[in-house]
């Protein structure tokens, strides 16, 4: 397949993980480290958890810690001290992470080509900027969006600010395809680096307009 189907669409929609850096598996560790005090069945069922629910922000996953695992009242100081923890691996991780095969080769293209593009995204937004700015794809950008936002956010202020234009949204999670879904965007589903169940993995593949293996498929 070439970029051909990317022809019809003037605005391009990524997420980032397992998009565009090959980082899922390496965050669903950094949610379990942020919890390491917990026994070892509440760190593998959280860390299960997150595999399922790629797109939903750190800030919901580890509020739902306290209840749906670690079975305590929500407490704020530790709240804290998991948000600061897995934000201390996110800056690792994204600073060594691979990009993708073909990321910034399409990138570049897409820029060349006068698209207008956009990250919407599940981690946190002030995080992704500085990432994208230290590995040098963040000129690629029209913005980047992220949490505490929801996804369905972080879309919609795209789309308002790209009225009548023809959108794609290529991402690797069932939140992704929800959300696009939502807004009544096309699809592009990236499976490589997906870690979510083979239900979801079924259900993103029934609604997307493409699936793709990584972005080296759009060259």
């Amino acid at each position: 397949m070439n970029s051909s189907i990317l022809n019809k669409y003037e605005v391009i929609i990524f997420d980032c993980d397992g998009v565009i850096m090959d980082v899922n598996l390496l965050k669903c560790e950094a949610f379990g480290k942020a919890v390491e005090e917990y026994p070892e069945e509440v760190i593998r069922d959280f860390v299960e958890y997150c595999k399922n629910s790629f797109g939903i922000s750190r800030y919901i996953k580890f509020k739902e810690f306290f209840t749906k695992f670690a079975n305590e009242p929500f407490d704020e100081k530790k709240y804290q001290v998991f948000l600061d923890r897995y934000a201390a691996e996110c800056q690792k991780i994204y600073a060594l992470a691979d990009f993708t095969p073909g990321c910034e080769e399409i990138l570049s293209k897409l820029q060349h080509e006068r698209k207008t593009l956009y990250i919407a995204s599940g981690s946190d937004e002030l995080e992704l900027n500085k990432a994208f700015k230290d590995r040098g794809i963040h000129q690629y950008f029209k913005s980047i969006y992220g949490s505490p936002k929801t996804k369905s956010d972080c879309t919609s202020e795209i789309l308002a600010d790209c009225r009548n234009k023809k959108v794609v949204f290529i991402g690797d999670a069932l939140s992704d395809m929800k959300t696009a879904k939502e807004h009544e965007i096309d699809f592009v589903y990236m499976s490589n680096y997906s870690v979510q169940s083979t239900d979801q993995n079924n259900k993103c593949v029934k609604e997307a307009v493409q699936c793709i293996s990584t972005l080296q498929d759009l060259l």
